[in-house]
């Protein structure tokens, strides 16, 4: 029978990480989201030890390590400022202590105060190229030859569209599930607008209902960009 998420995470801990100073468990498990695929997300500090990401399979459980020290952290913080995907943030933040210590609180209090702030604004360069390149998408999935070229391009452009939404408004974004989540809880009946413009080009071909709402996100911010374009 599969261990106990907190007990394998635990046991984990014990084996593979004695000498650390204190460690969280994260993810979908620590949230009460998981599925029959999670696995346990490991975050583990070090006074000075290098950052390193480790995977296993241990007590019927993949399991993700992630190592960090009181300098790789914040390093780790600046970069998803600019990527605007907060994933150690979001996990130290919601993180279940795992080994304790007194330094945790004020750990994740730097992490609250964090994703608080924000990401970094889109610069004005960031969104012109937005403007180019979503509309040349944009062009190739309305012309699309046949449903898989169709297909395709919209599956590349649902995802630069939704994230481009959560920036410009200063919101966090994520990948695959994360992004999904962001979005509704930035916008709930906008997402699923959103949603419903997808489902309608696969359950029924209709193009339109996804372009119009494209167009509503970017006429505002100046809409298609190719007359003049340089880069």
């Amino acid at each position: 029978m599969k261990l106990d998420a907190i007990i394998a995470a635990k046991r984990f801990v014990n084996e593979f990480h004695r000498d650390c100073q204190f460690a969280l468990l994260a993810g979908s498990v620590s949230k009460g989201l998981a599925t029959e695929s999670s696995d346990l997300d490991i975050i583990v500090f070090y006074e000075d030890c290098p950052n390193t990401r480790e995977s296993y399979v241990r007590y019927d459980w993949k399991i993700e390590s992630f190592v960090h020290n009181h300098l790789s952290y914040k390093e780790y913080f600046a970069k998803e400022k600019q990527s605007g995907r907060p994933v150690l943030a979001s996990m130290i933040k919601d993180g279940i202590v795992l080994k304790e210590h007194p330094v945790i609180n004020s750990i994740k209090q730097v992490a609250v105060d964090y994703l608080n702030e924000g990401p970094e604004s889109l610069t004005p360069e960031f969104i012109r190229l937005s403007r180019y390149f979503v509309y040349d998408l944009l062009d190739d999935f309305v012309d699309s030859k046949n449903d898989e070229e169709a297909m395709m391009t919209l599956n590349l452009l649902s995802i630069q569209v939704a994230d481009f939404i959560l920036r410009v408004n200063n919101q966090w974004t994520g990948r695959g599930k994360g992004l999904v989540r962001a979005f509704k809880e930035f916008d709930e009946s906008f997402s699923e607008r959103y949603f419903n413009t997808l489902d309608e080009y696969f359950r029924n071909g209709n193009k339109q209902p996804f372009v119009e709402l494209v167009n509503e996100v970017y006429v505002p911010l100046g809409g298609q960009l190719f007359d003049g374009f340089k880069q």
